[in-house]
């Protein structure tokens, strides 16, 4: 059985503010399959990313915290978010995504690599 305070409902419900969320969130362990899975994925990395330092973490949303429209992404998110730490990153989804967010004066740029990469949340 789930420890009560590994629940997500539970842990995310005494998160005060959407930060507060976020760090409860990439910390969060309460899925044991997904968590092994997530870590061997950081740790068997794709060829073309074997140079990266995956993320290898839930990956936390971004943006202003009173936004009107919230994207939300499912896990796992294998060489993309679980790698970059950011959502919808390292595939073709995710770049028509940032380039319509960026389009509509959404995001500050057109495209997402990284976590550090510049962008952000414009509304």
């Amino acid at each position: 059985m789930t420890d009560a305070a590994s629940c997500p409902v539970r842990a995310s419900a005494g998160a005060p503010t959407l930060a507060g969320l976020d760090t409860r969130l990439a910390g969060c362990r309460a899925c044991p399959r997904l968590v092994a899975w997530r870590e061997e994925t950081a740790l068997v990395k794709r060829a073309a990313f074997r140079e990266w330092e995956y993320w290898g973490r839930p990956v936390p949303g971004f943006g202003p915290s009173d936004a009107a429209l919230a994207v939300v992404g499912l896990a796992p998110a294998a060489h993309g978010g679980n790698r970059t730490g950011r959502m919808f990153t390292g595939d073709r989804a995710g770049d028509l995504l940032y380039a319509t967010l960026y389009g509509l004066g959404l995001a500050s740029q057109p495209t997402a690599t990284s976590r550090d990469d510049g962008l952000e949340r414009t509304a």
